[in-house]
């Protein structure tokens, strides 16, 4: 942690962590007795000695900020705090100048008042001299984004930003991010789906290769892919006579509409209709009649989980025409092995042919995202010249070739 290297270059005067806990338990904060509990069982936990009694007086002379008022001496310095009665708030301030880490104290401290929401500031305090140096900022994790659904490989991705937008719709939570590194952020279920700086690298990968294959796609379907950007794509190719989005949750369509855009630009396009369906269903009804069909999909978790099953597959081959092509969205390579094996089987069992391609995206945890082209007819590796309306930053004929050169191991998988 950075925290640490600080303090061992002599650069840290102290370490500072203000806790704001809310919706606490409203016995606990109202407690001398759990609050004074507390400090004992903190400072047992980061190895700080007590220096005195623990101070905890209720007082106020507002209903705002009527409670208790905590103050403990410490060998190194001082923890403090305030309890909010009427909002069943906390505000816990942690200063010493010896090392602990401040994330164990937010978890314990947001455990032991029950809070159901925390935020957290950390603040190094140093010395007079490292002040004149230009030192690497020190991150506070409010203002950053961690995502971390490879967390059980030890991998989390971590982005600044500020959130700009948030909704729970009925079927996942939906959350627009800017950011300084890499622009407007969304994520789904607190997995990032698309950034501003390298969208592109995704967007292109997943609708090009199967346009410049197939000889007359004039009916392609995009499943899932609210943002937009994968229409956006579809909408270059001048041979392209319908476009058709589905995607169950509206609101991921509304909001990339307000806030991103750089791939909402492509519902502008007078070929572009949008369903709000259960994939399944609008299938069901559509028997032979797309040319392509995207998957635009979420991971297999949430909404987008029954999209990687064998009767979503058949579903889909029914509804293509008789030389039809799916793509879909089919994970990374270095971090799914297992999963692409099983997915790779269904397919096969339904289509006759199956390749497995990939894009480089950086803000993916393992900097790639992978495809399957899944075709009734069509060989990827035969490609047609095209003319596109607009202009490419990232697909062409040398990418389209590559991307289906595939390291040994890989190979072994599919």
């Amino acid at each position: 942690m950075q925290f640490i290297d600080e303090f061992k270059a002599g650069r840290a005067w102290g370490l500072l962590t203000s806790i704001d806990l809310f919706d606490c338990n409203p016995k606990k904060i109202r407690s001398a007795k759990e609050i004074k509990r507390y400090v004992r069982e903190l400072c047992k936990l980061i190895d700080m000695k007590r220096y005195g009694p623990t101070i905890a007086i209720r007082f106020g002379s507002e209903e705002r900020v009527k409670g208790y008022s905590m103050m403990q001496l410490i060998e190194t310095s001082l923890i403090s705090g305030h309890f909010a009665e009427q909002t069943n708030s906390a505000y816990i301030d942690i200063f010493s100048c010896k090392y602990y880490d401040p994330i164990i104290a937010e978890k314990f401290t947001k455990k032991f008042f029950e809070a159901k929401r925390v935020e957290s500031y950390f603040t190094i305090r140093r010395m007079p001299w490292a002040r004149k140096q230009k030192l690497a900022e020190i991150p506070n994790p409010r203002d950053w984004f961690f995502e971390t659904l490879e967390l059980n490989r030890g991998v989390a991705l971590a982005v600044k930003g500020k959130r700009i937008y948030y909704k729970k719709s009925p079927y996942q939570t939906i959350e627009v991010y800017k950011t300084k590194a890499f622009g407007k952020m969304l994520v789904l279920d607190g997995v990032i789906q698309l950034t501003e700086s390298d969208e592109f690298a995704y967007h292109e990968m997943i609708v090009h290769p199967a346009l410049h294959v197939h000889p007359k796609p004039e009916r392609v379907l995009v499943i899932g892919g609210g943002d937009g950007g994968a229409i956006r794509e579809i909408a270059k190719h001048r041979d392209v006579k319908e476009i058709h989005l589905c995607d169950i949750d509206e609101e991921v369509v509304n909001a990339a509409k307000k806030y991103l855009p750089f791939t909402a630009v492509g519902f502008k396009d007078k070929r572009v209709k949008i369903f709000h369906e259960d994939g399944f269903v609008f299938l069901d009804g559509r028997k032979n009649f797309y040319d392509v069909i995207i998957v635009d999909s979420t991971d297999p978790i949430g909404p987008g989980k029954t999209l990687f099953g064998s009767r979503f597959y058949r579903l889909v081959y029914d509804s293509l025409k008789g030389d039809g092509i799916m793509i879909n969205q089919l994970e990374s390579i270095f971090y799914h092995k297992e999963f692409i094996g099983k997915t790779v089987r269904k397919i096969k069992r339904i289509f006759p042919k199956l390749w497995y391609y990939y894009t480089i995206v950086p803000t993916y945890p393992s900097g790639m995202i992978g495809f399957g082209f899944a075709s009734k007819k069509y060989s990827p590796l035969k490609i047609r010249n095209k003319k596109l309306k607009g202009k490419l930053k990232y697909y062409s004929k040398e990418i389209h070739k590559a991307a289906f050169a595939l390291p040994k191991f890989a190979e072994k998988i599919l």
